[in-house]
């Protein structure tokens, strides 16, 4: 099949590999790179030094017509996303969307109607989806391993200053408002694993902002509730100060609690009557991070081909979206 790949950042770069590896025919579109421009310019090397010509572009729609893709994968930063959907869109051509699927609500119902008008598919990259750990404990779960579920904690923190090595965050989208930056919107993985496993909230109450001494403009640290009607609680906390990462997803519930480390790589379940041992799982042995966009990847092959629906599809993209823009606009400006 043939893509083409809006943004050549990090993410850009993975699903053109990988893409590449699974015997696609690919192209490009980009704009410039701004602080990016090292990095990039050193992967188009690095293609063209083993052999493999990467056809690129500066105009999406010329881009569209000439290369006539299967699908657009949009990987540019999160501020435009949308921008970059919606153009995609008018054309007819299928898309892959990086999360999150935008900073804001604009756009969004211009997106929906042509979707269902040009009978697009559409798939959110959300690849925690396709991590083996959380798919085994959503099934425990379900099973009523831990009985009636009472309420679940979330943690999410990494150091933005580790993220990429060739780049100074500060010059980053990830670090500002006005490129879609912001610990909420980054971390979104956290808020969707969430939704997958919870729906949408009831109600949602948030509190943090710019509070670490990091550089940029976007906020770092929050904090917030999200009840559900049943009285089921969750606690989220995302940030991005703390050294070493964290990420952790513990589920309390009537028989017990189930907990993921992701870092630790390892799932457990602790039962409530303290009468069965404690049961361990790690991830697979040869399980690789890669392995999940690997995974989303295909199966979006298989959307594309008819043999599936969308794991991910455009509704659950903007809810998510939803959620993480309500927990900004608490935190305030």
């Amino acid at each position: 099949m043939k893509f083409l790949i809006c943004g050549i950042g990090s993410a850009g770069q993975r699903h053109y590999r990988n893409l590449t590896s699974l015997g696609h025919q690919l192209a490009l579109f980009r704009t410039g790179g701004g602080a990016n421009a090292p990095f990039i310019e050193k992967f188009l090397s690095e293609e063209s030094s083993a052999g493999r010509k990467v056809k690129a572009y500066g105009n999406l729609k010329d881009a569209i017509e000439d290369f006539r893709p299967d699908a657009v994968f949009i990987t540019n930063p999160n501020s435009k996303h949308l921008e970059t959907a919606l153009l995609a869109a008018r054309s007819g051509v299928n898309l892959f969307i990086e999360k999150p699927l935008s900073h804001t609500r604009a756009g969004l119902e211009e997106l929906q109607s042509l979707a269902e008008e040009k009978k697009l598919k559409i798939m959110i990259g959300y690849n925690l989806r396709w991590h083996p750990l959380l798919i085994k404990m959503k099934a425990m779960v379900a099973e009523g391993v831990i009985g009636q579920p009472l309420c679940a904690n979330i943690e999410m923190g990494e150091n933005i200053e580790d993220w990429h090595p060739w780049e100074d965050y500060r010059q980053s989208y990830a670090a500002h408002k006005d490129g879609g930056g912001g610990a909420v919107l980054c971390f979104s993985h956290d808020i969707d694993y969430m939704y997958w496993f919870f729906g949408m909230p009831e109600k949602i109450h948030a509190v943090g902002g710019k509070i670490t001494p990091l550089g940029g403009d976007a906020e770092d640290m929050v904090k917030a509730l999200l009840e559900y009607k049943n009285g089921f609680i969750v606690s989220l906390h995302l940030d991005y100060w703390q050294r070493p990462p964290r990420r952790v997803f513990e589920i309390i519930g009537t028989k017990g609690k189930i907990a993921w480390d992701y870092y630790a790589k390892i799932l457990t379940w602790v039962p409530r009557d303290g009468k069965a041992t404690p049961s361990k799982y790690p991830v697979p042995e040869n399980f690789d991070r890669n392995d999940m966009f690997v995974d989303e990847i295909k199966e979006f092959i298989s959307v594309l081909n008819g043999k599936k629906e969308s794991r991910i599809p455009l509704q659950q993209g903007i809810d998510v979206l939803e959620i993480s823009l309500v927990i900004k606009e608490q935190i305030g400006p």
